[in-house]
């Protein structure tokens, strides 16, 4: 949980208000949480799969350009720490 609510704070809240500049619409869509992880996949994963043709939710290039090294460690803690909460889960 600290991870997702500093991805929301740091990340998510910086990327959103230049996004809206940008004409970009980020939408209301985010109820469980999702838009944090949506911003933490295209950050962290800088394939040529995932782009603005395939992926709706969050403008893919833009987030890319507006993203700094410090988001993509964020990033990283939030999905390694995903992973860490799911593989515990399985083994308790």
């Amino acid at each position: 949980m600290i991870a997702w609510l500093l991805s929301a704070k740091l990340t998510m809240r910086r990327i959103e208000p230049e996004l809206i500049k940008q004409g970009f619409s980020c939408g209301s869509w985010d109820g469980p949480g999702f838009r944090v992880l949506s911003y933490a996949t295209i950050i962290l994963f800088q394939t040529k799969l995932l782009n603005d043709s395939n992926y709706p939710f969050v403008p893919v290039s833009a987030t890319r350009k507006l993203a700094t090294k410090k988001d993509w460690y964020i990033s990283l803690w939030l999905c390694c720490s995903l992973v860490g909460m799911v593989f515990l889960a399985f083994i308790y």
